[in-house]
């Protein structure tokens, strides 16, 4: 059963000293993983980066075949490829390396893939078809979406705090734990702790802990190195009040002037120099309707929660996860559209929106850190 409560009982000796130990264990079908909205924010990173990366290369190389005569090898076999080793590193290594290495390859992998999906739906293998833009923006606001309903569905339990407190000091035996991790894990025990834990395992896991070794955080060091460098007005909360909203304000602008035929609506600046007509015209309304209409609705919700958060000093974070993913998936998505009509100028789009990233995240970790280990415990959300 897997909600049964189950008892068991182990004598023997060990190093000549005779033991007892009584063991009382509930299995869970389902234990929800720490940091999977990150990893997410990481994968979905890659891919859209990739796709832009990809277009730009093949627009500038003007669209090589790789293969002679009737033979096209197409970039999405070398996406399935990369999802495959991504698949063989997460199975194959232990430790946190391995685990950012596989989501690093697979995100590049799915960006591969993805980039070719007008290939896929059309019966004319038409890479360039245009709603192509809309289903990547689709895929990567599913996954977005997904990620934060399976993380927000619920606070941890005590069995997911102290089975992912375990996890990070099973991977600190395999390859060391740096001080932030560390931390990380003794904030989830806390909270197994707090919940009313076994104290033989919350015990169990402190030990194995307490036996990880020390390894430097140089991402984090260099992270830290590069905030220093910026003037202190870019790293105050008025920054991402600003970001944000002006997020929120664009992308109503685009979906009103799009959903009313504005003229000179950006989905005619876009096309205005293509064939089609009106039928290519409805297309690109569909598609920023679709783009702008998601991220008003997500980003306007995590930015008033945002403004309620502070207001109260509540410290939730939820909320700055919610934008910081949503302007992942509008600034490197949205791109592809800004490399379609100005090439290389889409780069100042890209810019603001990686600005904007970075403000969110120094935020969310500027709150964090403001935290005691003990309110920690109290939110601390996987």
């Amino acid at each position: 059963m897997f909600h049964g409560l189950r008892r068991f009982i182990y004598t023997g000796n060990l190093n000549g000293v005779s033991m007892q130990v009584t063991r009382s264990t509930k299995v869970y079908p389902i234990v929800r993983a720490r940091s999977a909205t990150t990893r997410i924010n990481v994968f979905i990173t890659f891919a859209a980066t990739t796709i832009i990366l990809t277009r730009a290369y093949l627009a500038a190389t003007g669209y090589p075949q790789i293969g002679s005569g009737s033979l096209h090898i197409a970039h999405a076999l070398y996406g399935g490829a990369l999802l495959v080793i991504a698949l063989i590193i997460e199975w194959a290594f232990l430790g946190a390396r391995a685990r950012t290495a596989s989501v690093v390859v697979a995100g590049i992998g799915f960006g591969l893939f993805l980039d070719e999906v007008g290939k896929f739906v059309t019966k004319s293998n038409d890479y360039f078809y245009y709603p192509a833009a809309d289903i990547m923006y689709l895929s990567v606001m599913v996954l977005v979406v997904g990620g934060q309903i399976i993380r927000l569905m619920r606070k941890p339990t005590s069995h997911e705090a102290l089975a992912n407190a375990a996890n990070i000091a099973a991977q600190g035996i395999a390859g060391g734990l740096g001080i932030r991790q560390r931390r990380i894990a003794i904030v989830l025990v806390d909270r197994a702790v707090s919940q009313g834990a076994d104290p033989r395992t919350v015990l169990a896991v402190r030990q194995l802990l307490a036996q990880c070794s020390d390894t430097p955080e140089r991402l984090v060091r260099l992270r830290l190195r590069i905030i220093g460098w910026l003037p202190s007005f870019l790293l105050a909360p008025l920054c991402v009040t600003v970001a944000g909203w002006s997020m929120v304000l664009v992308s109503l602008e685009v979906f009103l002037s799009s959903l009313f035929h504005v003229r000179y609506r950006p989905s005619e600046l876009l096309f205005r120099d293509t064939h089609g007509g009106a039928d290519l015209l409805a297309i690109s309304n569909n598609t920023y309707l679709v783009v702008s209409g998601a991220t008003f609705i997500l980003a306007g919700f995590s930015m008033v929660a945002r403004g309620r958060a502070r207001r109260a000093q509540t410290g939730l974070i939820w909320h700055l996860q919610l934008l910081q993913s949503v302007t992942i998936a509008f600034t490197l998505i949205g791109a592809v559209f800004d490399f379609a009509q100005f090439g290389f100028g889409g780069l100042v789009s890209l810019s603001i929106g990686l600005f904007t990233m970075a403000v969110i995240a120094n935020e969310t970790n500027t709150v964090i850190l403001g935290m005691s280990l003990k309110v920690r415990a109290e939110r601390v959300r996987l």
